[in-house]
């Protein structure tokens, strides 16, 4: 169940009608080495397969950075194609928002015109190592190091493909990348430093803006939601009996043992690995998946098994004719349980990325954390709660601040925002953790208004 949060899926997750062409003939797949990082690419280019559009440049492959670990990724330049190689960058490590979507017959696509290639070059990375279609004999255990792989990778990218190098950075992440967020950008701002120095070789990468959807930054805000939130979702009907909401908020604040105590323990400058596993367990077996009874963690408006979203995308992805053409070497593999258990037991996972998070809202980084309203596993709730105490020049003014109504022409209400100069808090209505997903309108919009550096508003 957990293990979802941490997954990176390259399609758009949907089902629609239309029909495609078939499939095209792609370009012959290129092996080409760094000549300054110990990296390699192996990649397709405009293999056809997801976006038709075009004059879009497609590329899709692997990024090679040494030790056996081998990175899959897909590119899409912008369908402005004449602007493309001045387009803002995206990187995203979900899938719900790209060029395609897959049809019923789970063989073919659509296009997806509320794709985020429609104003931005969007790169697409499955990470860590087991998930999506990499692959190799060794992994990022937590999220620091997981930085330091995306770097490299990046570095590779832009030696290759050079027209595309300088561009501004729009960091996009759901779920885990409530973790991985606050740590790249971090990472890539020390980086940058020790290129300015002269330290290290390589180019700059600058990071514009953070966009963190559903995302997992502070335990503690997050468990401590959970049976507030199963008892009054606002917007929807409650899921936990008062028997199981006082046994769940017992196992929250018991001195000594209880789950809030221990990932205090965890996140303290004592904390270790084995205090923040133990954390996990007992925060996950008597906070979590009671407070959650039968109810979808992704959208509490189903029960489990959910139908949303749609898992098509998975059949097309393992057709052989699919992997040859976008040059994939092994099969599709959306959760893997080892890397989840990997940063179980390194602590990663209880351990919170607030401060940071906090740091780079001080440095005036443009940064959004949206939420669905009907994602239980990482709720708006404990995410307004977190928001409401990060330290940053801005804490005072945005505790003191109201939700504003946010309408999208042709939508209607579409959630609510709380804005401070760079920082945005935004509820979306009628969506699940994979919000780009259920508001793929509302998601694009939001997009444009983060790549102009503009707060969330109506339009």
């Amino acid at each position: 169940m957990w293990a979802r949060i941490l997954i990176t899926v390259t399609l758009v997750l949907s089902v629609l009608t239309a029909n495609l062409p078939a499939l095209v003939s792609p370009d012959v797949k290129r092996s080409i080495a760094s000549r300054t990082f110990n990296t390699s690419l192996r990649t397709v280019e405009n293999s056809g397969i997801c976006e038709t559009t075009p004059g879009v440049h497609t590329v899709s492959g692997y990024i090679d950075i040494g030790n056996g670990e081998n990175y899959f990724f897909w590119f899409f330049s912008s369908r402005q194609t004449k602007k493309a190689s001045k387009a803002p960058w995206v990187l995203w490590f979900s899938g719900e928002n790209g060029p395609c979507r897959v049809n019923p017959d789970q063989k073919t696509t659509t296009i997806n015109h509320n794709s985020w290639n429609e104003v931005a070059n969007v790169m697409y990375i499955d990470q860590p190592i087991g998930t999506g279609f990499s692959h190799g004999a060794k992994n990022a255990d937590n999220s620091k190091e997981a930085a330091s792989k995306i770097w490299v990778m990046l570095q590779a990218f832009f030696e290759r493909y050079s027209a595309y190098e300088g561009r501004e950075l729009i960091l996009a992440l759901g779920g885990y990348g409530g973790h991985y967020g606050p740590e790249f950008v971090t990472y890539f701002d020390s980086q940058n430093n020790l290129i300015r120095l002269g330290t290290i070789k390589g180019g700059a990468i600058s990071v514009g803006a953070l966009m963190i959807s559903g995302g997992w930054i502070d335990p503690a805000a997050q468990y401590a939601s959970y049976p507030e939130f199963a008892a009054h979702p606002p917007g929807y009907s409650p899921f936990i009996s008062n028997s199981v909401f006082n046994q769940v908020t017992t196992s929250l604040h018991i001195s000594g043992g209880g789950c809030l105590d221990r990932l205090k323990g965890c996140n303290s400058a004592a904390g270790i690995d084995i205090f923040c596993y133990n954390a996990y367990l007992i925060c996950t077996e008597f906070v979590f998946a009671p407070a959650l009874g039968d109810r979808d963690p992704y959208d509490i408006r189903s029960k489990l098994p959910s139908p949303l979203p749609p898992s098509g995308y998975m059949f097309y992805l393992q057709q052989p004719e699919v992997q040859k053409a976008i040059g994939a070497e092994v099969k599709y593999s959306e959760c893997s349980p080892n890397v989840f258990n990997n940063f179980i037991r390194d602590g990663d996972f209880t351990r919170t990325l607030l401060p940071q998070l906090g740091a780079l809202a001080n440095s005036k980084l443009k940064i959004l954390v949206w939420y669905g309203d009907a994602d239980y596993i990482s709720n708006w709730v404990g995410g307004l709660a977190f928001s409401r105490e990060m330290e940053w020049y801005g804490k005072d003014m945005f505790r003191k601040a109201s939700f504003e109504d946010v309408k999208i022409s042709g939508v209607g209400g579409v959630g609510e925002v709380i804005n401070v100069d760079n920082f945005s808090f935004l509820r979306v209505f009628k969506a699940g953790h994979e919000v780009s997903f259920y508001q793929s309108v509302a998601s694009l919009e939001f997009l444009k208004q983060v790549i102009a550096k503009q707060q969330i508003h109506s339009v």
